[in-house]
Parts: structure tokens; C-alpha cells; sequence
């Protein structure tokens, strides 16, 4: 492979990684679900409840969003190779 491809990938994929991080860790700070909390329980449980289940997927997230961009960055590409360069 060309390390120009190689290249290019990478810096989608670690840009990606940087999103998907992002996105992640906002959901921790400011959970979507966070004021409609079941009755029986208090606020505060129920938000460490939330902050602890998005933590859990703050790595699967970030790792989804780093593949998902570098087959992005690749695909770019490709089409680049196939359709613009003659």
C-alpha cells in the first residue's frame, strides 16, 4: 500500500477518532435522559446511572467513529482514483 494512502487514512481515522470522542464525552456531561428520571429513585442516582452507562460506551463509540472515517478518507480515494485522475 502507498504510504500516501496510508497516510491520508490515518489522519481521517484519527480525525474521526477525535469526533466520535467529542460526541462521547458530551453525552457524559450532559446525558439526553437527564431530567426525566424515574419516580423511584433521586436525581442524582439516576444521573450516575446515565454517566456510568455512557462511559461504558465512550471506547466502542470513538472506535466506531475512527473505522467508519477512515473507509470514509478511503473511499474518497478511491473515487479520486477512479473518477477524477485519468
Amino acid at each position: 500500500m502507498n504510504y500516501m494512502v496510508l497516510a491520508v487514512v490515518a489522519l481521517f481515522a484519527i480525525m474521526g477518532a477525535v469526533v466520535g470522542w467529542r460526541r462521547a464525552t458530551a453525552n457524559i456531561e450532559d446525558p439526553p435522559g437527564k431530567y426525566d428520571f424515574p419516580g423511584g429513585m433521586t436525581r442524582r442516582e439516576h444521573l450516575r446511572i446515565l454517566a456510568h452507562k455512557h462511559r461504558k460506551w465512550r471506547i466502542p463509540i470513538t472506535l466506531a467513529y475512527a473505522t467508519a472515517s477512515g473507509a470514509a478518507g478511503f473511499a474518497i480515494l478511491m473515487v479520486y482514483a477512479v473518477f477524477i485522475r485519468r
